[in-house]
């Protein structure tokens, strides 16, 4: 059984309406396509981003600051939300899985990822999170709490932290060990808690990785053999927006770098989740998909969704 990963965003799971971190409805329909890509003959692993949910609790563990004599720090809300995530999806999946008649292991695993602490992330936090906010009420953030805001994509305002690289997931060997004992397995919540070395220890520094970025180094460290990055649009496009955009639904490796350096793809959407593919595809991977939820099968069997592959004549990565 081929075995592929599935990174889903947070918002794919969060409440837009209340603004509570997780919708029931929204985890049922998560866990409803994660069984499908079992049932069509996938071994899913799955990650997810959780960049409203640790806004959130970010939010609410700096305004009773006051309470603790210690803060509570952003890692540690990044590991916070891993675990509710986490447990939501198990629960569900879970229990999908013996509706369906599978007697399925399932397991959260909340994992640590290394980053260097001089990346020049720290120096120009860009990374959103939280809800989206007013350019008012980004003013008022910035001057009352210190929050460094920025716009989101065009839908408004977010507060942005520190979104270093990852560069080598500490708990690599028990998923894949997880995996091979036919484990579906849920992990690199986030992105990863992200710590550093110091002194010959881990110490976690207050930053949220990029969950694509994250889902690339874990598919490239396991040899996972396909990569699907789930997003809001079934395909990538060029020119998007604009009344010649046009939909990619095959693209050589060879392509899809041309088009990124052609600035096709924006730094703040499409763009990282494109470098993260063609990174993937670069370094061995065999299949990589962007397309939608509701899509994730139907891009398996090669009826929808944006695909990079490598080619023959591919030259070895560096």
């Amino acid at each position: 059984m081929e075995s592929v990963l599935i990174a889903i965003g947070g918002n794919a799971l969060y409440d837009k309406k209340s603004g509570n971190n997780l919708s029931p409805e929204m985890v049922r329909q998560v866990c409803t396509r994660i069984v499908e890509v079992f049932q069509s003959g996938y071994l899913p692993v799955i990650t997810f981003g959780n960049g409203p949910q640790v806004g959130n609790l970010l939010d609410m563990a700096e305004t009773s600051a006051r309470l603790f004599e210690t803060p509570v720090t952003l890692d540690t809300c990044v590991s916070w939300t891993q675990g509710e995530i986490g447990y939501w999806l198990t629960r569900e999946l879970t229990k999908q899985l013996l509706e369906a008649g599978f007697d399925k292991p399932v397991m959260a695993l909340n994992t640590l990822v290394e980053v260097n602490s001089e990346d020049p992330a720290f120096q120009k936090p860009s990374k959103p999170v939280g809800r989206f906010i007013s350019a008012e009420e980004a003013q008022r953030l910035y001057e009352e709490r210190g929050w460094i805001v920025g716009p989101d994509a065009n839908r408004g305002y977010r507060r942005m932290v520190p979104s270093p690289k990852p560069l080598r997931i500490l708990e690599a060997e028990p998923i894949q060990h997880l995996i091979r004992s036919g484990y579906i397995v849920m992990c690199c919540g986030g992105g990863g808690i992200p710590v550093y070395k110091k002194d010959g220890v881990f110490q976690g520094i207050e930053a949220v990785i990029d969950k694509d970025f994250t889902s690339c180094l874990l598919a490239k460290t396991l040899k996972i053999e396909n990569l699907i990055i789930c997003t809001e649009v079934e395909n990538v496009y060029l020119n998007f927006g604009q009344p010649n955009q046009t939909a990619l639904r095959r693209l050589a490796l060879a392509d899809a770098e041309q088009y990124q350096a052609e600035g096709h793809f924006g730094a703040g959407s499409m763009g990282p989740k494109v470098s993260a593919m063609i990174d993937y595809v670069r370094h061995g991977g065999k299949r990589a998909f962007i397309t939608s939820l509701e899509k994730v099968v139907e891009a398996l069997s090669g009826q929808a969704g944006t695909e990079i592959h490598a080619t023959a004549d591919l030259p070895a990565a560096p």
